[in-house]
């Protein structure tokens, strides 16, 4: 069979969707992994694959119509995450309208929490939680004929809609193959923060230990959440790959070219024992790279080793510092575990980006989230991202909001996190979250020590052309657009 996986551009008149994490709007592209991992199974099988990424590729709506006359598919599959799922409904309806008989398989963290949503005729089938082999079965299904009643994880539309009971968690997550990146023009992505050309991006490892009540990990982790909450009402326990697949996955993506690799784990640095040697496996390939990690995981031994493997940056999602807002949210740190973290991976020239969560908890007031920025300009890190907090569907603080009525539009709405708020307490409103947010980056951003320090940091035409480019369409999304 022919298959496409099929990213489409805006077609509901908002913006671009970061669908690798889900819960915001793009200012640039990473390659869309869990399509990768699905596409590279289903290439094993023989199968014909695509994937088409309309937005990275800056390609328009009349270019994708273009593309569905001449095109002759006979499955389209769509990776939809909430904040677009109006877009991938829409794609849908345009391909029923221009080549009716086709299918449409939907898989993603959207139709693993709603799949009701996309089920209104037999040609759609949902592939909930992790996908990849989900999708191999149901496609083989499809092409024998064999029927897809008994195919765990699927949620299909016969006389009505039906959901196939759960599939297991993929336990040994060094069965996935190594994604076959020659399958994706890599082309448009890159990372900011990275300076290194071409970029790709990479998973080590699904779900995380952490409690945090408002999290939504990246949405590969967050589809397999979702899935086994609805049976066992708790997270299922992360899963790494091997310290050896890890080394060999690096070494494919050096093989092929590329010189630098966001690490997109909701945390990257799970023991000192796997971390040390992947560290000592990839230091001799020459890679630039990036990960996530919790601040408490940073010691000596662990950050010297990254700088010598290539690592040029950290994301550490410190929240808040305040300690009563910290223990409100579930985070398992203290501001201090965060702060020494930071003087560690200075001493190691690494680069930080801190993440700051306005409103998590009706603790929070207008004197924490101020006491909170103030200690994130003194500790003067390479990057900051601010952002409110929105109780994404399946989570914790969403079921908490919505009993509580700390939601602004009574329920979840698809609004952009760095700019919009959907949650207004009585004693900080919406309208106070947002202008708090404003004065968090503008303070921070605009801040002449902090532009000469980055400038001061370019290397080359290319990196200063990716950053100026992310600069622009960072403050135009936020402070000029409605």
């Amino acid at each position: 069979m022919k298959v496409t996986f099929l990213i489409p551009p805006v077609l509901d008149g908002t913006k671009n969707v970061d669908r690798c994490f889900g819960c915001n709007y793009s200012i640039y592209f990473l390659p869309l992994l869990p399509v990768l991992y699905a596409a590279t199974v289903l290439k094993r099988t023989g199968d014909e694959v695509s994937i088409l990424d309309f937005p990275g590729q800056k390609k328009t709506e009349e270019e994708l119509r273009d593309f569905i006359r001449k095109d002759n598919s006979d499955i389209y599959a769509f990776y939809t995450v909430f904040l677009c799922q109006n877009t991938d409904l829409l794609a849908r309806k345009m391909i029923r309208e221009t080549r009716p008989g086709v299918k449409f398989i939907f898989c993603g963290p959207q139709p693993t929490f709603a799949p009701e949503v996309f089920l209104d005729k037999e040609d759609s089938f949902c592939a909930r939680g992790e996908p990849e082999f989900i999708i191999k079965e149901l496609i083989t299904a499809l092409k024998t004929g064999s029927g897809v009643d008994k195919i765990r994880g699927i949620s299909h539309y016969s006389s009505g809609i039906t959901h196939n009971p759960a599939a297991d968690v993929i336990a040994d997550l060094d069965s996935v193959p190594i994604p076959d990146r020659s399958i994706l023009d890599h082309k448009p992505y890159f990372n900011p923060k990275l300076r290194s050309m071409p970029h790709t991006a990479c998973l080590t490892s699904r779900g995380c230990f952490g409690r945090c009540w408002y999290c939504v990990p990246n949405s590969l982790s967050y589809a397999r959440e979702l899935e086994h909450k609805k049976e066992f009402h708790k997270k299922p326990a992360p899963r790494m790959h091997s310290a050896r697949r890890v080394i060999e996955e690096f070494s494919d993506i050096a093989r092929r070219g590329f010189r630098s690799v966001s690490v997109i784990d909701d945390e990257f640095l799970w023991d000192d024992k796997r971390t040390l040697e992947i560290c000592r496996g990839i230091a001799p390939l020459g890679l630039e790279w990036s990960c996530l990690c919790r601040p408490e995981k940073i010691n000596e031994e662990v950050a010297s080793a990254m700088k010598s493997a290539g690592c040029a940056y950290v994301d550490m999602g410190t929240e808040s510092f305040d300690e009563k807002v910290l223990a409100a949210i579930k985070k398992d740190i203290s501001g201090e575990d965060t702060k020494r973290a930071v003087r560690i991976l200075k001493k190691y020239k690494i680069e930080i980006e801190l993440n700051v969560l306005l409103g998590a908890t009706p603790m929070e007031t207008e004197g924490t989230i101020r006491k909170t920025l103030a200690e994130v300009r003194r500790l003067n890190v390479d990057y900051a991202l601010f952002s409110i907090a929105n109780p994404f569907p399946g989570t914790d603080f969403y079921y908490a909001a919505k009993k509580e009525g700390w939601m602004f539009y009574g329920d979840y709405v698809p609004k952009d996190p760095a700019k919009n708020a959907i949650i207004s307490y009585p004693h900080l409103s919406k309208e106070k979250l947002e202008k708090l947010l404003s004065y968090a980056y503008l303070s921070y951003y605009l801040n002449p020590r902090y532009l000469c320090k980055q400038l001061f940091k370019v290397r080359s035409l290319k990196d200063l052309t990716n950053k100026l480019s992310t600069a622009f369409n960072f403050f135009r999304k936020n402070f000029f657009e409605k």
